[in-house]
């Protein structure tokens, strides 16, 4: 193992409850190869750091045009104009700014320091049953930095979970297995068709990489986000719940829309096609009550 691995981390999250028992601390990765339509982290897609602007914070001081080395910040009639097409996110913008209008996420870390920053929270760990949680963007795309920190965790013997889309190399999402104690692993779209449009990827992928994966452990939560009047519909829950019981995979979490993540795209240059679902709350209930026998389906945050 070399000490030296680096990986793009987008955030680290101290005292995280939602995402795993206990209190724990939740690494995000930077980069996906999928690009769900609905995704409530657009700047994770992205493996390289970058500069989030949000226009609604921004006081117009004029500190990231002088902070600038490129010239990329200016202001004019129409306020403040950023150039992020030929931004190298060296930050000097974000640091200079007095607002958090500018916030660069994305950072590298070597595995000794994301080690470093996740053990601070150990005494957390040990008193509420929590640990670690390594999410993304997807953590496939980073395997080896990813598998190195929980290699180095589990030598202070703490819970870990690994949040995948299942979409990637098989061979790198069984070698976590000896160092994962639960995968959650989702499911987004049971049908081929609909998986590709809205997902960008390759269903057969997933099932496959998801089928080895069993065939190594139990420890499997299987997540099906609810998109409003895409992938909360009755028919992909049905099929999401029988694919559970195929795999043996007793626990199924819906996981409820946030619709907050909209400005979220403005702030990386982007437009969200999806504005104005809004969650159809009225469906839970319905959605819990047909899990079939075997099946303990949760609503999740």
């Amino acid at each position: 193992m070399t000490e030296k691995q680096m990986g793009f981390v987008m955030d680290i999250d101290h005292f995280a409850v939602h995402d795993g028992p206990g209190i724990r601390t939740c690494i995000f990765l930077k980069g996906c190869p999928l690009s769900c339509k609905w995704c409530h982290s657009p700047e994770s897609q992205s493996i390289k750091p970058q500069i989030l602007y949000a226009k609604s914070r921004c006081i117009l001081c004029g500190s990231c045009i002088k902070a600038c080395p490129h010239g990329l910040h200016k202001l004019d009639d129409t306020g403040h104009v950023f150039n992020r097409d030929t931004c190298t996110a060296c930050g000097k913008c974000a640091k200079a700014c007095r607002s958090d209008a500018l916030v660069l996420s994305g950072r590298a870390m070597t595995v000794d320091q994301a080690v470093k920053e996740a053990l601070s929270d150990e005494v957390f760990y040990k008193n509420s049953g929590g640990g670690i949680t390594i999410t993304g963007g997807e953590i496939l795309l980073q395997a080896t930095f990813a598998r190195q920190v929980l290699e180095k965790v589990k030598m202070h013997d703490i819970h870990t979970i690994i949040e995948t889309s299942g979409y990637g190399p098989k061979q790198d999402l069984l070698s976590f297995v000896e160092v994962t104690d639960v995968f959650y692993f989702d499911f987004k779209l049971g049908e081929p068709e609909q998986f590709k449009k809205y997902v960008g990827g390759s269903l057969e992928v997933v099932l496959n990489n998801l089928k080895a994966l069993r065939e190594k452990t139990n420890s499997i939560v299987l997540r099906i986000p609810l998109i409003p009047g895409i992938t909360d519909t009755r028919e992909n829950i049905l099929a999401g719940y029988q694919l559970a019981q195929e795999m043996e995979i007793p626990t199924v979490h819906l996981m409820q829309y946030n619709s907050i993540a909209d400005a979220k795209y403005d702030w990386i240059g982007k437009k969200y096609t999806l504005y104005g679902l809004e969650p159809r709350e009225k469906l839970i209930e319905e959605l819990l009550s047909l899990a079939p026998g075997g099946i303990k389906a949760e609503i999740m945050t």
